[in-house]
């Protein structure tokens, strides 16, 4: 052991001399300080920079806002503006049409940054009956358990604008079907039917450019049990020339919404009270002097079927009623706004209950549902920041 000893090299004594000196561990522990200190000036050089970004980011989309609302309000005249931000920040805008699109760009300039944001002209904002849950026409009499409280308002439709159809806009949309009305309805329809989404239990709906489709007859979403789920990239607006039969759920995934409008188009928005889809002796025409027209009148939606009443549905869309609702699931949930123009009735004793969430209401000021008139004074839309690696414009000419 003691021969292990003595080969075992032996410590520098001048070395652990040096390391125990004050001087050197006062110099080490000063250096350490540095360090941290430096790396704590980085991370707030950093965060100062960051701060600073995003102080000039909102600085610039504020002044973009104004200089985007300026421009609308002054028919284009008010292409550039100069804006204080406070502090001495000034932010130049700039508004300029995008190329190949009915969009325009405002850039923002605070300091040495740039921002672009997009945005549209639109002729106005929408509704105010959209921004409700249930609102009725002037003259429209339903069930006093519907109004909620006394939430409903009453007031003129919305006008509806949609285009005239140069070609078969319900393809990809709606699929004809000469035999669904016989299935339902005792004495079937005289207008052609068409089902929403071919009937089947899922469907992505190719939606035009103008948001619009017309159905030139009635529409049906068939009963069964699982829901429709509908899958829309943007907003959807289904202008009926007819009655509206929804008999089962409607579920509307992606990132648009789904608005059902019926018009009486030559036929006579009745109340079907018996729930057999055509008119009788007795039941009111609701402001027609006398029935006459399709058998199934026009202007009608039914939420749920008659003698298929068990149900509870829930609808994620709005519905525009230009005649009578008839409610005959046990209970319908509406989450978009619900607008009945003529009258609403309950089919069967045990059913009939409507209920109006709004959980899916539309945005009102800086947005406009396609198909239905804008109301108030020119406005631009939402802005839209743009990336600089996007690009503002596609290659393809708009259609």
């Amino acid at each position: 052991m003691t021969a292990i000893r003595e080969r075992m090299p032996r410590p520098n004594a001048g070395l652990l001399q040096f390391w125990r000196s004050p001087i050197v561990l006062c110099s080490l522990a000063t250096g350490v300080v540095a360090a941290v200190v430096l790396g704590r000036a980085v991370i707030a050089m950093h965060d100062a920079s960051v701060l600073r970004r995003e102080v000039h980011q909102l600085a610039a989309q504020v002044a973009a806002e104004e200089s985007a609302l300026a421009f609308v309000q002054s028919d284009g005249q008010a292409v550039r503006r100069a804006v204080n931000a406070g502090n001495g920040l000034v932010v130049e805008t700039s508004v300029v049409p995008v190329p190949q699109s009915s969009r325009y760009r405002v850039r923002a300039e605070a300091a040495e940054l740039q921002f672009d944001f997009v945005f549209q002209r639109l002729g106005g904002g929408t509704p105010l009956a959209f921004g409700r849950a249930l609102t009725l026409g002037s003259d429209a009499a339903v069930p006093a358990d519907w109004l909620h409280d006394g939430e409903a308002e009453r007031e003129d439709l919305p006008s509806i604008v949609a285009p005239r159809q140069e070609h078969d806009a319900a393809d990809g949309i709606a699929a004809e079907d000469a035999g669904i009305a016989l299935l339902r309805l005792p004495a079937g329809t005289d207008r052609p039917d068409f089902v929403l989404g071919s009937g089947k239990g899922g469907a992505y709906l190719r939606v035009p450019d103008s948001g619009v489709v017309r159905i030139d007859g009635n529409l049906w979403v068939d009963s069964g049990g699982a829901p429709l789920e509908l899958h829309l990239v943007r907003d959807l607006t289904i202008v009926v020339q007819g009655n509206a039969y929804l008999g089962r759920a409607l579920r509307v995934r992606g990132g648009g919404s789904l608005t059902i409008a019926t018009c009486e188009a030559g036929g006579v928005a009745f109340s079907d009270l018996d729930g057999n889809g055509r008119w009788g002796s007795g039941e009111p025409c609701n402001g027609a002097a006398r029935f006459e027209g399709p058998v199934e009148g026009a202007g009608n939606v039914y939420l749920g079927m008659p003698r298929e009443a068990g149900a509870v549905l829930d609808f994620d869309a709005g519905i525009v009623c230009g005649g009578t609702l008839h409610v005959a699931a046990r209970q319908a949930r509406v989450h978009g706004p619900m607008i009945v123009g003529k009258a609403g009735v309950r089919i069967g004793l045990d059913g009939g209950n409507l209920v109006c969430t709004g959980h899916r209401l539309p945005s009102l000021r800086r947005s406009t549902l396609p198909g239905f008139a804008a109301v108030g004074s020119p406005r631009p839309s939402p802005l839209v920041p743009v990336r600089r690696e996007q690009p503002l414009y596609s290659a393809a000419p708009a259609r």
